[in-house]
């Protein structure tokens, strides 16, 4: 996805057409798991000779910015080559992670007039401070999906959660039909939707496991639904006792309470820091 264009005190390469000539858009492959995630970034080179002499004469380096919203950790590397591996710790990073690839100034420079500058530039001549932007590529997203999601898993086909038509209240569960139904109030469902993508563990916990858990509760009674069946299955092939439903439903969403005092403790940890 292309930045939007901004305006800068001087020519940017990849900022709209400031400068006519080169592009930054090197490719990124990666790989993930829970240990870490590895960033491989190849063909970083702008094509514009003015730039590319900087970079490698040391005036200017590659700068690539990485940014999750979910759990807000933001990390910034320098980098002196045209390929490079990246290694960021896996716990820092979950769901959407954003990454940003650009050419920063390293040192100040004097009387910087790139070729192809659009012609609104005219003769104009800037300095630049350390840190300056240079040239911009696209943003590039990856997802981390590592978290065990029972929306996701192979509960993802039994249960549904949507919003009932009370304004507010406790929500509704309906189980004699094809699926679990959650129906929130709309006041909840607001506050639900904000968070489901960024705190799902919690989501879990609060609403997921009870519903859960009365539903093994009573699936003898609701084996003629497509949940009851399903669940009922999934239960027998891993070996779990349907006669204790809580104990049960800790099983089947891998242990929601342990995830959610985790992700608390990981979250004020780092708003602490």
């Amino acid at each position: 996805m292309p930045m939007s264009n901004i305006s800068y005190p001087h020519p940017v390469l990849g900022n709209g057409d400031d400068i006519n000539n080169g592009e930054v858009s090197p490719e990124i492959e990666y790989e993930i798991s829970d240990e870490a995630i590895h960033l491989k970034v190849e063909n970083l080179k702008t094509g514009h000779s003015d730039i590319d002499k900087m970079l490698v004469n040391g005036t200017a380096c590659w700068h690539l910015r990485t940014q999750c919203p979910r759990t807000y950790m933001r990390q910034s590397f320098l980098l002196d080559s045209e390929d490079r591996t990246i290694t960021l710790k896996g716990d820092n990073y979950e769901g959407a992670v954003e990454i940003e690839i650009s050419v920063v100034a390293q040192v100040g420079v004097k009387d910087y007039q790139p070729t192809d500058m659009h012609s609104d530039y005219g003769d104009a001549k800037f300095s630049l401070q350390p840190g300056e932007l240079i040239a911009v590529g696209p943003r590039y997203a990856i997802h981390v999906d590592k978290v065990y999601d029972p929306l996701k898993a192979p509960v993802s086909s039994l249960i549904r959660i949507t919003y009932g038509s009370h304004a507010s209240g406790p929500f509704e569960v309906i189980l004699d039909d094809d699926l679990i139904t959650i129906k929130l109030s709309k006041a909840d469902w607001t506050e639900y939707d904000g968070i489901r993508d960024r705190a799902p563990t919690i989501v879990h916990s609060s609403i997921i496991l009870p519903v859960l858990a009365d539903a093994i509760r009573t699936i003898d009674q609701n084996t003629h639904t497509l949940w009851g069946g399903r669940l009922k299955e999934l239960l027998a092939k891993k070996g779990i006792d349907q006669n204790y439903p809580l104990a049960a439903a800790q099983e089947v969403l891998a242990s929601p309470i342990s995830r959610t005092f985790n992700e608390v403790n990981q979250r004020l940890d780092r708003a602490e820091a």
